[in-house]
């Protein structure tokens, strides 16, 4: 079994290390990918961390988890990442494909690209907070604690000196302000 959990990760936070934490405890798969996004399709904002820098952080984070791998799948085909992709890429090694996403992805999931087609080929962890989503075939809800942590209300407090301390590991955070990744003048 395959766990794949994508996204931006930019940067990599305490909220995305629990879901990876939680979903790794719950099915012990015999890999855990985290998979940055090159440029997703349903987002217009590049991340801001460069792909050597979120690749930085996700290894820190995999350090402190103790489990996981990092793909760059997505960030040397370089363009729009679709899961479509990514998980046809993946299937050819493994036909048991779990794809995380939060319960945010699972409404716009009718606008994926090939949606019909990857259906075919993994089922969703739907990671949500506060609803439970009736089971279907190609997903499954997967409830977690609620921990209200925001990428971009982490990148605002960096660039404006504050404090994010337990919003990101002491080892990221540590990498974090060293690099300046979110510094006023690097962000703009």
């Amino acid at each position: 079994m395959i766990i794949l959990y994508g996204g931006t990760f930019d940067p990599l936070h305490v909220g995305h290390l629990v879901v990876a934490n939680e979903v790794y405890d719950a099915f012990r798969p015999d890999r855990f990918i985290f998979m940055p996004a090159a440029q997703s399709p349903l987002k217009s904002r590049h991340a801001v961390a460069t792909d050597k820098e979120r690749v930085k952080m996700l290894e820190l984070g995999i350090a402190e988890l103790g489990f996981g791998e990092v793909s760059t799948f997505e960030l040397e085909r370089k363009g729009q990442s679709y899961t479509y992709d990514t998980v046809k890429y993946l299937f050819e090694t493994d036909l048991d494909i779990y794809v995380v996403i939060g319960s945010d992805q699972y409404e716009q999931l009718n606008n994926w690209y090939r949606i019909d087609e990857l259906h075919q080929m993994c089922r969703f962890l739907i990671v949500n907070r506060s609803v439970e989503y009736q089971q279907v075939e190609q997903a499954m809800s997967f409830h977690i604690p609620r921990i209200d942590v925001s990428s971009t209300e982490i990148r605002t407090r960096l660039a404006a000196g504050k404090t994010v301390k337990f919003w990101l590991t002491e080892d990221i955070e540590t990498y974090v302000r060293k690099e300046r990744i979110y510094e006023e003048e690097k962000s703009d």
